[in-house]
């Protein structure tokens, strides 16, 4: 569900970001608190991927910027309704798609 959703953004697999925010999202939508710090998150998918937690935040905000350039901005402002027609941050960005994806059950 997380793949298909980033995919209806926009984004696609041959960014390193596409599975990072993906595993990201999906550690969220598992953690059973509602508080959680990107360090943590970074780390956490770091882990999984056997780099680094700089290399994980460069390579979503690189899929976030594709995303935001070349996607379907509209659908992701109805997810992310963000301010003044911004781009999200990282964390708003895995958040955001986190909380559409719990509301929606996908």
């Amino acid at each position: 569900a997380v793949h298909k959703l980033l995919r209806k953004l926009g984004g696609n697999g041959g960014y390193l970001g596409f599975f990072y925010a993906a595993s990201a999202i999906e550690l969220v939508m598992n953690n059973e608190t509602e508080f959680y710090q990107c360090k943590w998150l970074y780390n956490e998918v770091a882990n999984q991927y056997q780099t680094t937690p700089v290399c994980v935040e460069r390579n979503i905000r690189t899929l976030v910027d594709s995303i935001w350039k070349q996607g379907n901005r509209d659908f992701l402002g109805e997810i992310i309704p963000y301010p003044g027609g911004k781009k999200p941050k990282n964390a708003q960005f895995i958040d955001g798609l986190a909380v559409y994806l719990s509301e929606h059950n996908e």
